[in-house]
């Protein structure tokens, strides 16, 4: 996430008529909206579609993601997807092992809860990664507050 730039205005130091230009024009460019593009991944699974946008529209506001994330975030929504998938697998089986408990179905239905776990553990380290857990939303806003500290001498050395 980039550093915001400090506006002229807020700046204790003392500037030259060169430096002012410089940050003026710096101040003029705006940041271009972070329109997240969904790769080719996303938009061929319905499934991942709706987590993708369910996500991209509830951390609108928060600025977390970037365009350097969509690769990521797309396999974060497609590890959703193959949960959802497995879970409702599961779940079928699971039915099925309720009306006829045969040696068969209790592997399948194993081996569906292994994967199920494993798809489990990779979703929830995407989503540290992405800034999706409270965890990982309380490590940023920790470094995002300990950037903003004004240092009372740190315009003496910039």
């Amino acid at each position: 996430m980039p550093t915001p730039i400090r506006t002229l205005d807020n700046m204790s130091k003392h500037l030259t008529k060169a430096e002012i230009a410089e940050r003026e024009a710096a101040e003029a460019q705006q940041m271009p909206a972070r329109k997240l593009k969904k790769p080719k991944l996303i938009t061929q699974d319905k499934a991942a579609l709706k987590h993708w946008n369910r996500i991209v529209r509830d951390m609108q506001g928060l600025d977390i993601l970037d365009v350097l994330d969509t690769d990521a975030l797309a396999i974060y929504c497609a590890k959703l997807a193959r949960r959802d998938d497995l879970q409702a697998q599961y779940l079928a089986w699971r039915d099925r092992y309720d009306e006829d408990p045969v040696n068969a179905t209790l592997k399948v239905m194993i081996g569906l809860s292994d994967s199920l776990q494993s798809v489990e553990r990779d979703v929830l380290s995407y989503a540290n990664k992405l800034g999706l857990t409270p965890e990982s939303r309380a490590r940023l806003a920790k470094r995002l507050a300990e950037q903003d500290e004004d240092d009372p001498d740190g315009d003496l050395f910039a």
